[in-house]
């Protein structure tokens, strides 16, 4: 009775899953929160209010550094001898290089303006250091990396509260990958497939999870070849999966090339668990298509943008 149980219990936790996570575990000496402690730059988190939610506009690192930008907590109402864990949550299309830490004050440099003596007492601080970590051919992207939505969290460790340890979370993850979301392909998605190969009729096709999330479906399929139509029929908050035939011209007039994209579309503003199920269902949709000559994915309409997709396509093999 109690195992029968385990997947809605596990469902319910799933629209609190932050896909990255970095983290840290440590004992405590005391804390205490005090003007000698605490600069201008760092700001207090403690156990009262563990959690801080914050968007910060993240940037590529210098050549000569690792890491942008460096920002410090004080961690207060700690309790001498016990286990903690300090952690940063963000959402997984926001790709980031970050490192988090924790160091007592008195073991800083003693040049550093946050270094307190071990005389006035084991003072705790935390870090992180981030910076934006990806390449793509979106000028805007690289000028202006988009902005990031951390969750900073401070947690005691202790087995009543294992449920919301981020290792525990990861666990059951990986536990919903493997057991929750084996999906099957509905054969229609093969048949319009091949439909699409023989370049009659079809030009795109749409493909969703149904109602259920027990299989993938033919969600639309066209055969208009414009790819403004095609994009149009992309859900800005929700998932899919599609097939387009994407044509275009080879410079210096040498003819024309056709190559089947298959799109991965998981939008920002999508539900985190849309997000998950996607994820964990493409290889079955992706296995079934043979003939696809280049994926796509995109979080956003400009990176399924025509000019961001010829550029990749152009770029792969034969495509000249």
């Amino acid at each position: 009775m109690y195992i029968s149980l385990i997947p809605v219990v596990l469902l319910l936790f799933i629209s609190h899953v932050y896909a990255n996570i970095e983290q840290v575990r440590f004992f405590a000496p005391f804390s205490t929160y005090t003007d000698e402690a605490l600069s201008s730059s760092v700001t207090p988190l403690a156990l009262s209010k563990p959690s801080i939610i914050k968007t910060v506009q993240p940037k590529f690192a210098p050549n000569e550094s690792k890491y942008a930008t460096e920002e410090w907590y004080l961690l207060t109402d700690l309790k001498k001898g016990s286990f903690y864990e300090f952690r940063v949550c963000w959402p997984a299309n926001n790709p980031l290089d970050l490192k988090v830490g924790v160091v007592k004050a008195s073991k800083l440099d003693p040049t550093d303006e946050l270094y307190v003596a071990e005389s006035d007492g084991n003072v705790m601080y935390a870090y992180i250091k981030y910076s934006a970590y990806y390449f793509t051919h979106i000028k805007e992207l690289m000028d202006s990396p988009r902005p990031v939505t951390f969750e900073l969290i401070l947690s005691k460790c202790t087995f009543l509260v294992v449920l919301g340890d981020s290792v525990m979370m990861q666990g059951l993850l990986v536990i919903l990958g493997i057991v929750g979301w084996n999906v099957a392909v509905n054969n229609d998605c093969q048949t319009a497939f091949q439909e699409l190969k023989l370049g009659k009729t079809v030009k795109f096709i749409i493909f969703a999870l149904n109602d259920s999330k027990t299989e993938i479906v033919v969600a639309d399929k066209s055969s208009d070849s414009s790819y403004d139509e095609f994009i149009a029929k992309l859900p800005e908050n929700d998932c899919r999966y599609a097939v387009y035939d994407f044509q275009y011209e080879l410079p210096g007039n040498e003819g024309k090339r056709s190559k089947i994209c298959f799109f991965t579309w998981s939008p920002d503003g999508a539900p985190v668990r849309s997000k998950m199920m996607y994820a964990s269902s493409k290889d079955a949709i992706r296995r079934s298509l043979n003939g696809i000559a280049a994926e796509i994915q995109g979080t956003d309409f400009s990176e399924v943008a025509y000019e961001s997709v010829l550029d990749k396509v152009s770029r792969g093999p034969g495509s000249h």
